[in-house]
């Protein structure tokens, strides 16, 4: 399948070429959710990062949850991991500087 890079002006319905053309596809929707940070044992506490997707299935393979080092909001969780929800694995929180804040 061919892809276009195009900006969208936010939640926008687009026929896709090559499927139904009387179909018409959601694109430019954001989905949020939140990681558990977890404690020095690898639990989850009651603190949360919320991280926000396009592209929601992808969180199932996510390897770890980048945060601006510069960003006061999320200084404390430098060198900190999140729990993954649904596998049996905690994600490292890593620093990203190209990070928009």
């Amino acid at each position: 399948i061919e892809v276009d890079n195009k900006e969208l002006p936010g939640r926008t319905l687009k026929a896709v070429k090559g499927h139904d053309p009387k179909k018409k596809y959601e694109f430019g929707t954001l989905t949020s959710f939140a990681y558990k940070i977890a404690d020095d044992q690898g639990n989850p506490t009651d603190e949360e990062i919320v991280v926000a997707t396009t592209r929601l299935e992808t969180m199932l393979g996510d390897t770890g949850v980048a945060i601006h080092p510069d960003d006061e909001r999320y200084k404390h969780l430098h060198g900190k991991f999140v729990v993954h929800p649904f596998c049996d694995r905690t994600i490292p929180i890593v620093l990203d500087a190209e990070l928009v804040k």
